[in-house]
């Protein structure tokens, strides 16, 4: 037999012994079985008793009451046959007797009438922090040990790696400086280029003034050759004309007047070769002034002029190979920047808290030398602290996430209120908890209800039990995770 329905039959059995020991057997009373012994004939019982107890003893025996002298049996007349013979002592101590009953019996009463846990704690999720390189650890702040306070993106501790390989990054700066000094010598070219080129141009511009007036001259020099020639014409037509005039009166020979006739014609077409000379140089001209040199003795470009254009194909290779090598050198620049930043991420890391919460175990100590990946230490993430509740299967079984519950902590502290947001029954509850499931071994079935209030103590009271009431009665909040 289980302690609680023993604790629930104990009121009855008391109740049935006293009644056996208050009976008088000598008085003719008609005992009956147990059975007779009704909750009614127990209440009457019971006011009899606590009439006679307070009924003052006068130590003389009163008459019988003839009205209460059956005239045949019955069952009332036999159950109330005691009241006669109850004593004060008999009474208070059955009056003790139930009350002691019933307070042994309430609580268990209590408790299976009532939708409580067995056994209640409060629980958070645990962050584990791993090195995220090879290195010594050192503690951003002195002191820190277990139980240490950390907020949100708070330095913990820092991890340095002097051994770090930086031969990509001195490379790549060996190389940056090898393309500076190329740039430079570009630089320093074009310089001279642009000299040189300005020199040209000065030089050819002379070149062509010069050229035009050498043409301008030499128009001159044929208008001054026509003119001549123009002269030398007129002579020989007048002589023409003299002859012409001779022959007529046989004065001079046919021979004489054809001489007059082919000096005349030679002189004409001396001014026409005057005039078409002239003509060229007036191309000539032109075409110098538009910077076309033209001539029998050089071609269309002058010296200067050619190596101008050397000159300016030179300057825009440099000039094409100084912006090739700037964009090299920016691009040498962000892949340093990226080493660099790189460099440090592999010498040197700075573990910072991911929570808000204080340190639930150190791995780690200052000084000691840690792998890539190992654990330095577990935080206690306040913000997501719950209580973990062991209940029994009858509990178990009408209880539904979202439902109102409340936590009635055994240190005196104020009652909370929450939801149940989990129901894992038989199944391991989540292992990144500061305690674990096998911790709450009451009872097989467990419960994760949130509560608010515990999420805004820093400190998160993890470890505090308690009890837990379900309202199983309320309405069911909408969208209860956990």
């Amino acid at each position: 037999m289980s302690p609680r329905s023993s604790q629930f039959r104990a009121p009855l059995v008391r109740a049935d012994n006293v009644r056996q020991t208050t009976t008088d057997p000598s008085a003719g009373a008609d005992t009956r079985p147990a059975a007779d012994f009704t909750a009614n004939a127990q209440l009457a019982y019971l006011e009899a008793a606590v009439g006679d107890w307070q009924t003052p003893n006068t130590g003389k025996k009163s008459a019988p009451d003839e009205t209460m002298q059956p005239s045949e049996p019955s069952t009332s007349s036999s159950i109330l046959a005691p009241r006669r013979v109850l004593r004060p002592a008999t009474a208070a101590k059955s009056l003790l007797a139930i009350a002691v009953a019933a307070a042994l019996g309430w609580t268990p009463v209590q408790r299976l009438l009532a939708t409580t846990s067995a056994e209640a704690v409060v629980n958070a999720r645990i962050v584990t922090l791993r090195a995220p390189i090879e290195g010594d650890v050192t503690m951003a702040q002195p002191g820190t040990d277990i139980g240490s306070s950390f907020h949100t993106d708070q330095n913990i501790l820092t991890i340095r790696n002097p051994r770090a390989d930086s031969s990509p990054l001195t490379g790549l700066i060996r190389e940056r400086d090898q393309l500076s000094t190329n740039i430079a010598a570009l630089e320093a070219k074009k310089v001279l280029l642009k000299s040189s080129l300005e020199e040209l141009d000065a030089q050819q511009e002379r070149f062509r003034v010069g050229r035009i007036q050498q043409i301008e001259q030499r128009v001159r020099e044929a208008n001054a050759d026509i003119a001549s020639a123009e002269a030398q014409y007129d002579v020989t037509a007048e002589a023409l004309k003299r002859a012409s005039h001779l022959r007529t009166t046989d004065a001079v020979s046919q021979a004489f007047l054809d001489k007059a006739q082919g000096d005349a014609r030679v002189a004409q077409q001396a001014v026409r070769a005057q005039e078409e000379r002239k003509k060229g140089m007036l191309v000539e001209l032109d075409a110098a002034k538009r910077g076309t040199f033209v001539g029998d003795s050089y071609n269309d470009t002058p010296q200067s002029a050619q190596r101008k254009m050397e000159v300016s194909l030179d300057l825009s290779d440099v000039d094409a190979r100084l912006a090739g090598s700037r964009t090299q050198l920016a691009a040498l620049d962000d892949a340093i920047a990226n080493e660099k930043a790189r460099q440090n991420r592999i010498s040197t890391a700075a573990i910072h808290s991911t929570v808000n919460g204080r340190v639930w175990e150190m791995l780690t100590a200052p000084g000691e030398h840690v792998n890539a990946g190992q654990d330095l230490m577990k935080l206690l993430d306040c913000s997501s602290a719950i209580v973990t509740a062991s209940v029994s299967e009858t509990v178990y079984e009408r209880l539904l996430v979202g439902q109102s519950a409340t936590f009635k902590p055994r240190d005196g502290g104020p009652d909370l209120k929450g939801t149940v947001v989990g129901l894992n029954g038989l199944a391991a509850v989540e292992s990144n908890t500061a305690i674990q499931q096998n911790a709450l071994s009451r009872e097989p079935y467990h419960v994760s209800i949130r509560f608010p209030e515990l999420s805004k103590t820093f400190d998160c009271r993890v470890g505090r039990s308690g009890l837990v009431e379900f309202d199983t009665t309320g309405p069911i909040l909408a969208g209860a995770t956990f």
